[in-house]
C-alpha cells in the first residue's frame, strides 16, 4: 500500500536550513500492538510551522533531525483500517482521536506506566509521533502507523459519527494539551485574572477552557494579529479584552540577532502592557499568564512590570529562547513558573474526549476550524507549506489551516 506523506529534511546542514517536500513511500508491516489509520482531518500547527521553517528556528531542531528526516504530526482524527488488537479494544471502522504521545519500554517507569505522562519518562526514551529521535513517522500523510496508547476512541463505527463531530476531534491532542496545562496545579484554575499571550490555536482554546472553567473569569490577550485578536474576542466579548502589538516589535521580538540591551529597549512596549492589564483588571496585576506563542515573547513579561507575587505563569510556546530569572523576580513570593508539555495522564485525555462531545466541538467548528482554510488532501498541502515557506514567512504570518482527506 503507497502512502503520501510530507517530509521535512536538511537543505543545507551546515547553514542549517531545511526543506520539506511530498514523498511517496510503502505502508510498514504492522507490529504487534499497533494500527493502521486512514487520516482524516489534521491541523497544520505552530509546533509544525516552527520544526520545518526554512530558517530552521525550532529550539529542538537536531532532536527532530537525529535521523537526517522527519514526518511530523502528532494530532489529527482518522479511521482504522487495519489493527492487530481484539475488536473489543479497537475494530476497523472506528474513528480514533491522535493524541500522539508513546511511553518507552520500561516496567519500571513511574512516569509512564504509573503516572501516564509520557513526556516525563524517568529514562528519557518516550517519544512523540513525528518528532524524530526514533519516533514512529507522524499523521502527515494519507495513512499513518499508530502505537498503542498514542490515540483513543472517539467514536466507534456502529455511532456513525457526522463530519462535524469528526472535525472538532482533530484539535483533540491540542485541547489535552493546554487543558493538562491549566489544570496541572489544583489553583490555577482559581486565578480568575488571564494575561495570555497569542490568540492562535493554543490560545483560542486557552481561552475558552479558563471562560468556561473558571467563574467570573476575565482574560486580556496580547497578539499582533488583529483578525486572531478578533476572533478570540468572540468567545466572551464582555470579559475578554485585547492588546495588538506593533509589527515592529514583533520584528525585534524574533530577530536572529538580538543585542545585550535588547529587553531594555522593550521598556515602552513593556510598560504599556503592564498599564492595559491593570486598566483591564481594576487596578489589578494578572494572577495567571498563559503564553502559546509560538514566537519569543518571553522578554514581554518575564520582568517585574508584568509578573506578579503569587501568580501562576505558564511557558505553553516553544518560541521563546529562555526565561530571565532576575533577583527581582525571585523576590516575587508566591510566584509559580509552571512548564507543561504533552496531553496529560489517562484522565485528562478521557475527560478532554467529553469536553468536546459535551460541547467544546461546537466551538472548535465554529472558531478554529471555520477559519483554517482547508487543504484537500496531501498534494493541496505541500502547496500551501510552499507558499508559506518559499519565500519563508515569519511565524506570526502563517495562516492556519488543515489537511482534509475528503474530495482526495
Amino acid at each position: 500500500m503507497k502512502n503520501a506523506q510530507i517530509e521535512t529534511s536538511w537543505l543545507d546542514r551546515e547553514k542549517g536550513t531545511l526543506k520539506t517536500r511530498l514523498i511517496k513511500t510503502e505502508v510498514p508491516k504492522l507490529q504487534p500492538g499497533e494500527i493502521l489509520v486512514e487520516m482524516l482531518y489534521v491541523p497544520l500547527h505552530g509546533s509544525f510551522w516552527l520544526a520545518s521553517h526554512p530558517d530552521g528556528i525550532h529550539p529542538r531542531k537536531a532532536e527532530f533531525l537525529k535521523d537526517e528526516r522527519f514526518v511530523f504530526g502528532n494530532g489529527g482524527v482518522a479511521r482504522v483500517v487495519q489493527s492487530t488488537l481484539g475488536e473489543r479494544d479497537v475494530a476497523v471502522g472506528d474513528y480514533v482521536c491522535v493524541f500522539g504521545h508513546v511511553p518507552c519500554d520500561h516496567y519500571d517507569c513511574y512516569a509512564c506506566n504509573v503516572l501516564h505522562r509520557y513526556t516525563e519518562c524517568d529514562y528519557g526514551e518516550s517519544h512523540i509521533l513525528g518528532h524524530g529521535k526514533g519516533s514512529t513517522e507522524g499523521t502527515y500523510g494519507k495513512y499513518a502507523v499508530l502505537p498503542r496508547y498514542s490515540y483513543d476512541i472517539c467514536y466507534r463505527e456502529a455511532e456513525k459519527p457526522s463530519r462535524e463531530q469528526l472535525m472538532a476531534f482533530m484539535f483533540g491532542f491540542l485541547v489535552a494539551d493546554v487543558r493538562n496545562a491549566l489544570t496541572r496545579h489544583p489553583d490555577t484554575l482559581r486565578q480568575r485574572r488571564m494575561l495570555l499571550f497569542g490568540a492562535g490555536y493554543s490560545g483560542q482554546i486557552a481561552a475558552y477552557i479558563h471562560n468556561r472553567s473558571c467563574p467570573e473569569a476575565k482574560i486580556f490577550v496580547v497578539d499582533s494579529n488583529s483578525e486572531y485578536l478578533k476572533k478570540i474576542k468572540e468567545i466572551d466579548p464582555t470579559d475578554i479584552g485585547t492588546l495588538q502589538l506593533k509589527p515592529e516589535v514583533v520584528e525585534e521580538l524574533n530577530g536572529k540577532h538580538q543585542n545585550p540591551g535588547f529587553r531594555h529597549e522593550l521598556k515602552d512596549t513593556i510598560e504599556h502592557i503592564a498599564r492595559e492589564v491593570r486598566s483591564f483588571f481594576g487596578g489589578r496585576s494578572a494572577n495567571l499568564l498563559f503564553d502559546s506563542t509560538s514566537g519569543n515573547s518571553a522578554p514581554l513579561w518575564d520582568n517585574r512590570s508584568v509578573l506578579a507575587p503569587s501568580m501562576h505563569c505558564i511557558p505553553f510556546g516553544f518560541g521563546s529562547h529562555y526565561v530571565l530569572l532576575s533577583k527581582d523576580i525571585i523576590q516575587l513570593s508566591g510566584l509559580h513558573l509552571g512548564m507543561s508539555r504533552g496531553v496529560g495522564n489517562l484522565r485528562n485525555r478521557q475527560e478532554t474526549i467529553e469536553l468536546i462531545k459535551a460541547g467544546a466541538g461546537r466551538f472548535l467548528n465554529e472558531l478554529l476550524v471555520a477559519n483554517s482554510k482547508s487543504l484537500p488532501g496531501m498534494e493541496a498541502a505541500i502547496e500551501f507549506v510552499r507558499e508559506m515557506h518559499e519565500p519563508p514567512r515569519p511565524i506570526h504570518e502563517i495562516r492556519h489551516a488543515y489537511i482534509s482527506a475528503e474530495g482526495c
